[in-house]
């Protein structure tokens, strides 16, 4: 595997739009295609290709939270369901964590997820996320929020 991360750009925009998960996760999270409008018009998101070499194999969409907080959200996470099974989540997961907290110094990433997502929620948490409570109703799909304390 040779993972790297690359800023979603007019000439990658098309393919990351056509990246999608199965059918029955489809509930579980938005649409690529509204996820890159959001980031188009809402500036405090940033639109990430996920590449084993030169092939894209997955989407995210991070952003600051709160600068008094020293936080940042990772809004949207997928793997195509092409790649699926491959462990390019679990490969992927550190490497956003990690161009987060140096992009943001952030000592605190949040995240959302469909409470019925419990193949999502199992892998955030091996990477030391736990689900704080609260509820996350902004956006079309309902989640609940879970947290990680970065150093």
């Amino acid at each position: 595997m040779s993972l790297h991360i690359r800023e979603v750009t007019k000439e990658n925009w098309r393919s990351v739009a056509e990246l999608a998960v199965s059918e029955q996760q489809a509930p579980f999270i938005e649409s690529n295609a509204y996820s890159l409008a959001e980031s188009q018009y809402d500036k405090k998101w940033i639109s990430v290709g996920l590449y084993d070499d030169e092939t894209l194999v997955g989407y995210a969409m991070y952003g600051w939270s709160s600068p008094i907080k020293q936080s940042a959200w990772l809004d949207r996470f997928m793997i195509d369901q092409r790649y699926q099974g491959n462990g390019y989540a679990k490969h992927f997961l550190p490497l956003l964590i990690q161009r987060m907290k140096q992009q943001f110094s952030c000592r605190k990433i949040y995240l959302s997820l469909h409470p019925d997502n419990y193949p999502a929620q199992k892998l955030y948490e091996k990477f030391g996320f736990y689900l704080n409570g609260e509820v996350d109703d902004s956006g079309p799909v309902f989640g609940v929020v879970m947290e990680l304390e970065v150093s």
